[in-house]
Order: structure tokens, then sequence, then C-alpha cells
């Protein structure tokens, strides 16, 4: 019975120490949970007010985009070249407000359609577009002249200058199009040339007379001499004279004896009418006429044609030896050009014929052949005086009498 006592006391006194293990082990539970709740709660607040950084930061950054893309679309829209970013595959991106106004058309009507619908040129498909130069990797800046036609017609010259757009890590993202106006370039390029060869033209002409000069003259016989030694064919030279122009001058004064000279060149210039021959002042009174591919009996026609022009002016000259009015002397050459000869025999033989003419009573033409034992008597002021320049000056050389 006591050993029965004594078990139940034994069993009474376990139960509470089993109890209180269990309340330990809740109270433990609890105070770790509460642990890992104010853990996770402090992890949640450290979660919220980064996620509450980062949202301010991505708000920043958005503002910052906004306002950088404004900044942008101003930077673009204030440029005064028209301005296209263009995908690679050929659509637009973007496009500026000087474009759109090129163009006649709206950024709604513009974005999203392709470039060679917008702007259509020349090179578009094909091999030669810009575009597909630098999508290929085959050129990193093109540049060229294009023209392109506004809304209202009139066509605008431009420098088309494209190059790639490259993101922050250097992929290809499109291809920028500029497109600068050149209209003023053009023009001043224009009037440059036109001033050139204005420049050009007066350093080859004579200032009083307006015909060619002395340079001309030198570079334009040679040049001919040696095109015609290629096409074995001939080459005639007339140099005149006035004939005592020095006792005009003494009578009637200096301006009388350019006004003198003005209209003898032009008269001569006048009745010169043949493609590639040309008159020009040789110096003083004195004028050449070069006639390319004549021969002999054709010159002297010319010669006696002009001479008979010169007199037939009939500007008086009381103080002239030889007649009352204006008349000049004319020395006739002409040569083969070869290999053997050169340009000055020509026309030292010219120089020699018009001695000759005047030795012969002047007002009156010569002829002299490189030859010195061709040459042919001068005819005087009473030859047959011709109405108009003869047929036939290319006709086949004769045999001229020594």
């Amino acid at each position: 019975m006591n050993q029965s006592i004594i078990a139940e006391g034994i069993g009474v006194t376990e139960k509470p120490k089993k109890r209180t293990a269990e309340v330990s082990a809740l109270v433990a539970d609890y105070q770790r949970i509460k642990e890992e709740l104010h853990t996770l709660r402090k992890e949640h607040e450290q979660n919220r007010q980064a996620l509450e950084r980062e949202i301010e930061r991505s708000s920043a950054m958005a503002v910052e985009a906004q306002i950088i893309n404004i900044e942008l679309n101003q930077i673009i829209n204030t440029s005064p070249d028209g301005i296209l970013l263009i995908d690679e595959d050929f659509t637009i991106r973007r496009i500026n407000r000087t474009l759109l106004d090129f163009l006649h058309t709206t950024e709604e009507e513009a974005i999203g359609v392709k470039c060679f619908d917008l702007l259509p040129s020349s090179w578009c498909r094909t091999e030669k577009c810009p575009i597909t130069k630098i999508v290929n990797g085959e050129d990193q800046v093109v540049e060229c002249d294009v023209v392109k036609r506004k809304g209202d017609g009139t066509e605008i010259p431009f420098i088309y200058t494209a190059t790639p757009f490259r993101g922050i890590d250097g992929e290809l993202m499109g291809i920028m199009a500029n497109l600068k106006d050149i209209t003023e370039r053009k023009h001043a390029e224009v009037t440059l040339r036109k001033a050139n060869e204005t420049l050009a033209r007066l350093a080859t002409i004579d200032g009083l007379t307006q015909v060619a000069n002395r340079r001309f003259f030198d570079q334009t016989i040679s040049r001919e001499w040696n095109r015609l030694k290629r096409t074995d064919q001939p080459l005639s030279l007339i140099l005149s004279d006035v004939d005592f122009f020095k006792h005009y001058n003494d009578t009637y004064g200096h301006q009388a004896g350019d006004d003198c000279l003005r209209a003898v060149a032009g008269a001569l210039d006048a009745h010169v009418r043949r493609g590639g021959d040309f008159v020009a002042r040789y110096g003083g009174e004195e004028f050449a006429v070069v006639l390319p591919g004549t021969y002999p009996e054709g010159a002297l026609c010319v010669a006696e044609f002009l001479r008979a022009a010169i007199e037939g002016l009939a500007m008086e000259h009381k103080n002239s030896s030889v007649s009352s009015v204006v008349t000049i002397s004319l020395g006739v050459a002409t040569a083969f050009p070869s290999h053997e000869l050169t340009e000055e025999v020509l026309i030292e033989s010219a120089d020699k014929a018009l001695y000759e003419a005047k030795a012969s009573g002047r007002n009156c033409a010569a002829f002299r052949h490189i030859n010195p034992s061709c040459v042919l008597p001068a005819l005087n002021h009473s030859s047959k005086s011709l109405n108009g320049r003869p047929d036939g000056l290319q006709g086949k050389p004769h045999s001229i009498p020594g």
C-alpha cells in the first residue's frame, strides 16, 4: 500500500515538470517567433525604404529622361538643317521641324514611314544607299550632294550626311541623317565660276578692240599647229597693219586713233565668220587672222576680202600716202604643220609677206610660202574686191607660181 502511495506521488511530481518544460518551450518559441517577426519587420522596413528610394530614383530618372528628350527635341527642332533618325529597316523614328516644314507634312504623318517613301532618291533600294552602306558596315560616314523638291515644287540642293547612331554599349541603334541646305553655297559657286569665266575671257581679250589678244593668239596658233599636224591639213595666217597709223594719230589725236583701231578690229572680226577662224590684236595697229584648214588661194581671197572691207569703212585719213581713207596692208602665209617645222616659221613668213605688201605700195596683200622660192606678187588696191567671202576656202591646194 505504501509503495502504491509513493508511486502516485512520483507521478504527481512528474506532471508539473512536464508542463513547465512545455511552457518553457512555448515561451522559447514565442520569443524566437517574436525575434524573427522583428527581424522580418526590420527587413520589410528596409526593403520598403529601399523601394521608395528606387522609386524616387526611377522617377527622377524618368523626369530627367523626359527633360533630356524635351531638350533634345528643342535642339533638333531649332537646327536649321533637316534631321532624321532612321531604323535599320529604313523606318523613320524621329524627324525635326525644319524637315517637316520643308516637306509640308506633320510628325504624325512622317513617323513610322519608310525613308524611301518620304524622301525618295535615285539611290533608294540600291547598294549606293547611305543607310545600306552604314548598316552593312561599309562606311562610318556617308556624304553626298542631293537635290530635293519642296512641297511647292521648288528644288533645293543639300549636302546629305548619314552617320551611325549607337547606344551606350556601342550597338547600332539607327542612322542619323542630316540634310544641310547649300543653296547659298551653290549660288556662290555659280557666281565664282562665272567670275572665273569672265576673268579667263578678259585674260584672252584685248581691252581696247575686244578681239582676241596676243596671249590668246600665241596659245591658239600653237594648239592649231599641233592639231593640224595630226590631220595633215594646212594652216594659213594673215598679218595686217593699218597704213600710216602714226600719221592718223598725229592728225586726229589718240582718242580718234583708238576709235580707228576699234573700227578696224570690228570689221575684221565681222568678216571672219567660219568656225575655228579668229582675229587677234597682234600688237599696236597690227592684227592677225588665223585660218585653220585654209589653203593658199583661200587665204589670199580672205585677205583681199578684208582689205576691201576696211577700205569700205571710208574712215577719213587725209595724211595717208596711199589713200584718202584708212587702209590696211596684209601679209599672207600658209604651211602644212609637220614635225620639221614650228608655228614660228609660219609667223615669220607672214611677217615677211606683210613687209613685202608695204614695200609694194600698201593697201594690198602679199603671199609668202614657207619655201622662200614660192612668193606670190602683191595684190594691189586695184584688185577685184569681193562682195562676200568666196566658197572653196578649203579647196584643193594649187601650185603657187614662183
